[in-house]
């Protein structure tokens, strides 16, 4: 299906909430089949209280048409300022980032919401899997003995209990977010590296007080050769800066780099293990360019009161 079938008669793109429960940034990053196989399947499945914001940087000039039913936001063409301005502008409570290569299936939101429940959960991983049969890609991240960014799940046919309590973080490409705390987050990384971007948000929310949870039932798909692919050939080749990233919230220094060559050894090879044991070299302008003042804490957030109703009996109206 195509994006200019979606819209005729008959399968018209429902109209957006006034106020909308989540909203869904679809960013353009320049290729417009990839982006536009993402956007159709937002549209095919979008979920009730939702709108679609399409970050670009003057490059995508709407040829279906769809200005009243996707909210277009031009901005620079990184993807961190892309989702900084489209969360500047969301309305939903929650944010979800879906970025090109990734398809969303039937009611994969729903999960994800029921995570938001607990008032200390910022982040929401999904699972990515290549079809909705196949394995798995990723499910988020953690640090590992022999990896400064091992992707969890990936392989497995289903995620264990123990890979679910070890996710540290979502890839920003496909995740769902707080608003507020996301908007905080805006400008506290100078970089476009994807996995560096993930890193750097993810361990500031955890370091103001946020968890990050999977969703097991929540399911993305993700296209052959697309970014989600190659996160590990990705992840090799920046080790060193990945590796100088986790130490910044973490222990690191010349005094575990022997330690971490041989673990790397063993499971990434000599190339990737020099490079992760020489993080210190790094270190200097990892922290030139994290700024990690501003960020919401998860104690400081707006928290709407449930009052809880304790008889059922009609209200009288006043006088």
């Amino acid at each position: 299906m195509t994006l200019s079938n979606l819209t005729h008669a008959g399968a018209a793109v429902p109209k957006f909430p006034t106020i909308p429960r989540l909203s869904i940034v679809v960013p353009f990053r320049g290729d417009s089949d990839s982006f536009e196989s993402t956007l159709i399947s937002v549209l095919q499945h979008l979920p009730d209280a939702c709108e679609v914001i399409v970050p670009h940087a003057g490059d995508y000039d709407d040829p279906f048409e769809l200005a009243d039913e996707v909210r277009f936001v031009e901005t620079a063409a990184s993807l961190t300022n892309q989702i900084g301005e489209a969360a500047a502008i969301a309305r939903g409570r929650f944010v979800h980032i879906l970025s090109d290569g990734y398809r969303a299936t039937e009611d994969w939101t729903e999960t994800a919401y029921d995570a938001f429940e607990q008032h200390d959960t910022g982040m929401v991983v999904p699972v990515v899997r290549r079809s909705l049969g196949d394995g798995i890609v990723h499910a988020g991240w953690t640090r590992a003995r022999g990896t400064a960014c091992d992707l969890i799940g990936a392989g497995s046919d289903r995620l264990a209990g123990k890979q679910l309590r070890s996710v540290e973080g979502s890839f920003l490409s496909a995740s769902f977010w707080r608003r507020d705390l996301l908007r905080s987050l805006t400008g506290s990384f100078r970089g476009d590296d994807v996995i560096e971007a993930s890193m750097v948000y993810s361990l500031l929310s955890r370091q103001s007080g946020w968890r990050c949870v999977c969703a097991p039932e929540c399911t993305l798909e993700v296209a052959e050769n697309t970014a989600g692919d190659d996160y590990p050939n990705q992840i090799s080749r920046n080790h060193r800066r990945l590796q100088a990233i986790a130490d910044h919230f973490g222990n690191g220094g010349w005094g575990k780099s022997f330690g971490r060559l041989v673990a790397t050894c063993l499971t990434s090879g000599i190339g990737s293990a020099v490079a992760r044991a020489t993080a210190p070299l790094a270190a200097r302008s990892v922290a030139a360019n994290l700024h990690d003042q501003g960020v919401l804490r998860s104690d400081e957030q707006a928290e709407t009161i449930r009052i809880p109703v304790t008889s059922h009996q009609p209200l009288r109206r006043a006088a």
